[in-house]
């Protein structure tokens, strides 16, 4: 049994023991690389868990049920390390034998998860490992990274890398997400640094064109974003060998030290304590902000984002592409922003072409949208005029296109946004 509180407040737990172990340290890697004893995490009978912390860590042991630090599942501040997307498929069936859990995914139990999370860290976003083979794996990476590139060979590497993952080996570990990608600690001459490489295959098929040139879209994006003041990684595309590369440099990692950068994303929060399951970033924001887990402001930056990603066509802004700053104390800061580009016109999951075409925009569904619609318009103008006269675009048709949306989302300005110069 574990005894949990004190006095009065005194409970009991009967304690469980999976095949990772019973309980396990939790440590964060600090900025400087430097690590920090948060606390052990317990697991318990009928799938929960106990997080006993060292010191005071509010955020962390905030009420989810009647107990403090006490979780119905997997604690949601570990949720994003779970494996998943592009990246947890490969793992999964390249290490399912030494892990001993199944090839497929998608029949992993809470058990396989809490494996893979120990003993190899799992996606290894944020800050945060859990028990002493994860640690020790972080720092072994760090000193030694697996996916090391000098920046003067990325144009010959990146190819290189890309078969690799194509052909199931895991370079690094990174997020989760459905678009091919890879991981790379670049050697530059300021130093190193750690970045997360998507990429289009070689193909002069209609698919891998339509991929290529989304790349270059939301590497447009990032950097229309972040000239507007909102937290953008810095992006670069780089040709290999007949590849596109989009190398977006990691926002959970530092430069040089390659230390850690706690993250949390909206969709683990929102499961936690609101509940929602929308899409709507702006009304998630609006509930965390009533809930005191972020800022008004915070909850404004996700409205004007999430008209943003409207005004560009992204049709894949679920809660799990976007994301905060994890910390012990305080409200969540919003986290750089990812996966932000024009989905409407990515190829379908069968690997068709969707046709190009402009953007079909609804009225808002919500009340008091005025001012998000003026501020995302005005940027979404802009990245659709720079998509336009971009010389790395491919298609004639996108560029066609891009020249009506920029024209399209100035006009729903014009209607629906009461301060539109």
């Amino acid at each position: 049994m574990l005894r949990i509180g004190k006095a009065r407040a005194t409970r009991y737990a009967a304690r469980a023991r999976t095949t990772a172990g019973s309980h396990w340290p939790l440590w964060r890697m600090r900025p400087d690389a430097t690590l920090e004893e948060l606390g052990v995490l317990h697991v318990l009978r009928g799938e929960r868990f106990q997080f006993e912390p060292q010191g005071a860590r509010p955020n962390l042991t905030r009420l989810v049920e009647e107990t403090q630090g006490h979780f119905p599942g997997l604690p949601w501040f570990l949720d994003d390390l779970r494996p998943q997307g592009f990246l947890g498929r490969t793992l999964a069936h390249r290490q399912s034998g030494a892990l001993g859990v199944p090839t497929d995914l998608g029949r992993w139990s809470l058990d396989d998860t809490l494996v893979a999370i120990t003993r190899t860290g799992g996606t290894g976003i944020g800050d945060l490992l859990l028990g002493s083979i994860a640690v020790d794996q972080a720092l072994a990476e760090r000193a030694d990274p697996s996916d090391a590139v000098e920046a003067e060979q990325r144009e010959t590497r990146y190819a290189g890398m890309a078969d690799a993952v194509l052909a199931g080996e895991v370079v690094g570990s990174s997020p989760g997400g459905e678009q091919p990608k890879f991981t790379a600690t670049v050697w530059a001459a300021e130093g190193r640094y750690a970045a997360l490489v998507k990429f289009a295959v070689p193909d002069s098929g209609q698919t891998a064109r339509r991929w290529a040139d989304l790349l270059v879209c939301e590497q447009l994006a990032l950097e229309c974003l972040g000239e507007a003041g909102l937290p953008a990684p810095e992006a670069q595309l780089i040709d290999s060998r007949g590849y596109t590369c989009l190398e977006v440099r990691r926002f959970d990692r530092t430069p040089i030290d390659l230390g850690r950068i706690g993250f949390v994303s909206l969709a683990a929060l929102d499961a936690a304590f609101v509940g929602s399951g929308a899409r709507d970033w702006g009304l998630v924001g609006e509930r965390l902000a009533d809930l005191a887990w972020i800022s008004r402001e915070t909850a404004a930056q996700m409205g004007r984002l999430h008209w943003f990603g409207r005004l560009i066509g992204n049709s894949d802004m679920h809660p799990g592409n976007l994301g905060f700053r994890l910390t012990d104390h305080g409200p969540l800061a919003l986290a750089p922003v990812y996966d932000m580009l024009p989905m409407s016109l990515a190829p379908s999951s069968t690997g068709a072409v969707r046709a190009a075409l402009p953007l079909a925009l609804t009225a808002p569904t919500r009340p008091n949208q005025s001012a998000h619609i003026a501020w995302a318009a005005q940027l979404a103008g802009r990245f659709w005029d720079r998509v336009a006269s971009s010389e790395r675009l491919q298609s004639d048709d996108l560029r066609r296109v891009a020249r009506e949306n920029a024209v399209a989302v100035r006009s729903y300005a014009v209607t629906f946004a009461d301060d539109w110069p």
